[in-house]
């Protein structure tokens, strides 16, 4: 035995002086190498003269190659490399490394487990909305409630049409109602799953156009590959590399190691995959019920329910949708950050951190617009919390159209301004529906047992009708910008007479002398002249259809001698003329042309060329002034405002520049003004006629002509400089009228103590207020809002009752 272990030592010993004798190959000098091997050890070998090194990337450390002896057996061999690996491990475990990586492993393999049920969810119900109308459970369950719904509706619509037949017209809207929920119970399933599909039709749209890797089926991506490209981008998807390792594995290998494997799975991975299989559960139960939903509502009258229910599986849908969203913004920034660009590369921080906490985030977000509300939902099941759907719409409606209002007003739009103030009016009232929804039940209920009793027992519980409280409503006011259309006298010249002649006379123009001659004298002038034109040629022009008579040159002197003839030469002007312009120096110098032809055009052309020509704005002389003031303080901004002249309170401004000063003038003295909206009692049909009454009066009918009613005749716009005077003709038109009320069935009825009569045919002066029906309605909610007030004021009264009898001290004895 001993002899054994004296062979293997002195083996050992051999086997290692000969390794000691191995050549390492490298790129560095011959001379000496600095080697690490596998293990990390550090050697100091020689290079032998025969060895040839070969070259490796800078800085790369090539592993040492043990040169086998033939010396030395193979199990020598496995022998030293299991010792040095022995050594490794020992200094490994003496470092910590040993220990970090076993946790590390530990960790992922525990993670990859804890996970690995997950990935169906994630596959099946998180990129896309699962499609209901397959799943066998929706199929069997929305089968018996469809049976259920069916049969209710049809016993409902076969009572109502015997009925109606029976002479109760008033209830064909109900029976229209149960038509219409019958064939929506039979069609809820399709249209619910129609919505499935547009959702998803619109990720998969959005996923292409965001990654923008075209080839990739993503309804086909397993949990694992959607996890996964939320770390590495669309390369998870694609390559066949990252396939072989798991998802700890690669989550690991980032930076942050083993707390990003941590975070993304306690933040990211667990909280979005309850998410999915919530929205998955919620769409399952609520296709179930849905025909349950809507037998209630035709019964119960309670609409509400539907609106709630939209509401709720809208928002789900929605969820899917932005989870989806979520994804593929996040697999684009990583796909980015992996080649060096994007946003998360320039600022150096992995993406895998901004995928974190926008899930911390986007969870946050879901809270607020999609779990509070299925907890209120859940808390009414029967009405799905519609009512509240609908006064969260109202509000957010009046919010918006006050926003519009104020950016109407700043772009100064009519139209927008109105259309916002429709739409808070519209708000209000959905608002006033949404509290009304409260009390649906109990007031389709009693409306139902008046329809049956005639109305008795609306008396028999004490319900008062009135008139509208308040007959107009300040409904709101907008902004109209008044522009001023500024209008111009005749165009002069504005030079002396002195320098039109000499600055003209340059340009090749005759002082001559135009006269206009009276229309009874032109056929004696016209023999007059006959002798003088061929004497005298172009220095005599004459036109017998106009009379106008221009005399040039030597024929100057031969008005006095036609005076004495007996011509009327009083009407005469001296100026400047060619071609067919005249200009007139008598008084303003203005250009007048007396012929329509080109020529004509170019003489006028080459006056306006030559001298300054002027147009005198029309404004009052206060007006005139301050304009032309303000404006001189604008002589940086307008170059033109030095020409501008105020001679004797008249404003003139140069032709050359006279579009753009009106442009400016016009602007300078626009106003605004305001339209008041008024609001008619609700459901009102008088207007129009109120309208077309006023028309045909002379006392009203400027009055008429300013008011803007609106198509359904609920309110009226009008200057705010009338609005006295309208308030005062309304109330002489209405003062001695009598409203009245129209039924389905034709009936007339007009209140009467508080009690609505029938009264045969409308009033001869009679108010249109619009369906009786409608009125019904609103006097029957007023009645339960105001028994349930009564109700709750009693409620408080016994409690602060009990409160105080409960502080009251005990009498002894």
């Amino acid at each position: 035995m001993k002899r054994r272990v004296w062979l293997l030592t002195v083996l050992l010993l051999f086997g290692l002086a000969t390794s000691m004798w191995s050549v390492p190959v490298q790129a560095s000098s011959p001379a000496s190498h600095t080697l690490q091997g596998s293990g990390g050890a550090v050697q100091l070998a020689v290079a032998m003269p025969t060895a040839t090194p070969t070259a490796a990337p800078s800085g790369a450390v090539v592993p040492v190659e043990r040169e086998t002896s033939f010396l030395i057996p193979d199990w020598v061999e496995d022998m030293i490399q299991k010792v040095d690996d022995m050594i490794q491990s020992f200094k490994d475990l003496m470092s910590g490394k040993l220990i970090k990586d076993a946790i590390e492993g530990l960790i992922v393999l525990l993670v990859d487990e804890l996970m690995t049920p997950l990935y169906d969810a994630f596959a099946k119900s998180y990129l896309f909305t699962p499609q209901i109308a397959e799943i066998d459970l929706v199929q069997s369950g929305w089968s018996i409630f469809i049976i259920i719904g069916l049969v209710s509706l049809f016993i409902g619509i076969s009572w109502l049409a015997f009925k109606i037949i029976r002479g109760k017209k008033d209830l064909g809207s109900l029976l229209k109602v149960f038509l219409l929920c019958f064939v929506a119970t039979y069609f809820s399933l399709t249209a619910l799953n129609i919505a499935n599909v547009g959702i998803n039709w619109i990720a998969s749209k959005m996923f292409e156009g965001i990654i923008g890797t075209s080839g990739i089926t993503y309804e086909g991506l397993d949990g694992q590959q959607i996890l996964k490209a939320m770390i590495v981008g669309a390369d998870g998807i694609t390559e066949a590399s990252y396939a072989a390792q798991t998802l700890g594995e690669l989550t690991v290998s980032t930076s942050g190691g083993i707390f990003s494997l941590l975070s993304y799975l306690l933040l990211v991975v667990l909280p979005l995959y309850v998410v999915a299989v919530i929205k998955t559960m919620v769409l399952i139960f609520m296709a179930i019920l849905v025909n349950l939903w809507i037998t209630q509502s035709a019964y119960t009258g309670k609409f509400e329910t539907m609106l709630g229910f939209a509401n709720l599986y809208l928002r789900t849908l929605l969820v899917g949708l932005i989870c989806g969203l979520h994804w593929a913004i996040f697999v684009k920034i990583q796909t980015d950050y992996g080649e060096g660009t994007g946003f998360s590369a320039w600022l150096g921080i992995p993406p895998i951190i901004f995928a974190i906490l926008s899930a911390v985030a986007l969870l946050i977000f879901f809270f607020f617009f999609w779990i509070k509300p299925l907890f209120k939902a859940a808390q009414n099941p029967m009405s799905l919390n519609g009512a509240h759907v609908v006064d969260s719409l109202g509000k957010w409606g009046e919010r918006t159209s006050t926003s519009l209002d104020s950016m109407g007003k700043r772009m100064g739009s009519e139209g927008v301004q109105k259309k916002a103030l429709s739409m808070k009016e519209a708000s209000q009232r959905m608002q006033k529906a949404a509290e009304r929804m409260r009390t649906q039940r109990s007031v389709g209920k009693d409306k139902r047992l008046s329809s049956l009793s005639g109305g008795l027992s609306e008396s028999v519980q004490g319900i008062a009708y009135q008139e509208p409280e308040e007959w107009l409503e300040d409904g709101g006011q907008i902004h109209v910008d008044v522009e001023h259309e500024l209008a111009f006298g005749e165009s002069e010249i504005k030079s002396s007479a002195l320098n039109i002649s000499t600055v003209l006379g340059e340009e090749g123009f005759r002082s001559v002398s135009l006269l206009n001659a009276p229309v009874a004298q032109r056929k004696k002038l016209t023999q007059k002249l006959s002798t003088l034109k061929k004497e005298y040629k172009e220095d005599v022009q004459w036109d017998e259809s106009t009379g106008e008579l221009i005399l040039a040159g030597p024929t100057l002197d031969m008005l006095p001698q036609l005076e004495k003839e007996g011509f009327n030469v009083s009407a005469v002007r001296e100026g400047m003329y060619k071609g067919g312009a005249f200009v007139d120096l008598n008084s303003a110098p203005k250009i007048t042309k007396l012929a329509d032809t080109s020529e004509a055009e170019d003489a006028v052309d080459q006056i306006k060329e030559a001298l300054p020509l002027y147009t005198q704005a029309k404004l009052p002389e206060s007006q005139a002034a301050a304009a032309y003031h303000a404006l001189q303080a604008r002589a940086d901004e307008f170059p033109w405002v030095k020409d501008l002249l105020l001679e004797q309170g008249a404003l003139w401004l140069p032709d050359d520049d006279l579009e753009e000063a009106t442009e400016v003038l016009e602007g300078m003295l626009a106003q605004k003004s305001r339209k008041i909206r008024c609001n008619f009692p609700h459901h009102s049909r008088f207007a129009a006629s109120m309208l077309a009454e006023w028309k045909r009066s002379s006392a009203t009918e400027a009055l008429a002509e300013v008011l803007e009613i609106a198509k359904d005749e609920s309110h009226v716009y009008l200057p705010e400089a009338h609005l006295s005077e309208f308030q005062k003709a309304y109330d002489s038109y209405r003062k001695d009228r009598t409203p009245y009320w129209r039924a389905k069935d034709g009936a007339v009825y007009v209140i009467k103590d508080r009690v609505p009569v029938n009264y045969g045919q409308p009033p001869l002066d009679g108010l249109d207020m619009g369906s009786f029906e409608k009125l019904q309605k609103d006097m029957l909610h007023r009645h339960e809002l105001q028994r349930l007030k009564e109700s709750q004021d009693a409620k408080k009264a016994a409690a602060l009752a009990n409160a105080k009898t409960a502080g009251k001290p005990k009498d002894k004895g």
